[in-house]
């Protein structure tokens, strides 16, 4: 029962994972006005869909991925808000969406962890040096 919890835990920290990093595409995409098909957390056949106005929201079975699916990414399309007719710098900026909010995301967690784990480092001198360690440092030959 122990190997499934952790199984289990495991398959919702990696989903957890992918939804930052495909949510950073997907945002950036709808902030460029570019349309998006199909956003999906996982591979395989669908466990959960839902229709919204132009994307497809969906959970698949297999949890290691995930991908974001806009109009106009494989193919020519005279769509306007097809990805192929977006300019250059905002292409560039959607696919780097998803390794940018990773690493914000990352950044975030460690600040808060750090934050929250109660060691605290500070300028103040606490003590001194006894002499015999002093004179240790001095007489190495560097």
């Amino acid at each position: 029962m122990a190997f499934l919890i952790n199984v289990f835990k495991v398959v919702f920290l990696l989903g957890f994972l992918i939804f930052i990093h495909e949510g950073g595409h997907f945002f950036a995409a709808r902030l460029f006005k570019v349309k998006v098909e199909a956003f999906s957390i996982g591979f395989g056949p669908k466990i959960f869909t839902k229709k919204g106005k132009e994307t497809e929201y969906s959970l698949s079975l297999i949890p290691f991925g995930g991908y974001v699916k806009m109009t106009g990414e494989n193919e020519k399309s005279d769509d306007e808000g097809a990805f192929c007719n977006a300019k250059v710098l905002h292409r560039i900026i959607i696919v780097a969406a998803g390794a940018i909010v990773n690493i914000i995301f990352a950044i975030t967690v460690f600040f808060i962890l750090s934050v929250c784990s109660g060691y605290n480092i500070s300028t103040t001198v606490s003590g001194k040096v006894p002499q015999a360690e002093m004179n240790l440092s001095r007489n190495r030959n560097w």
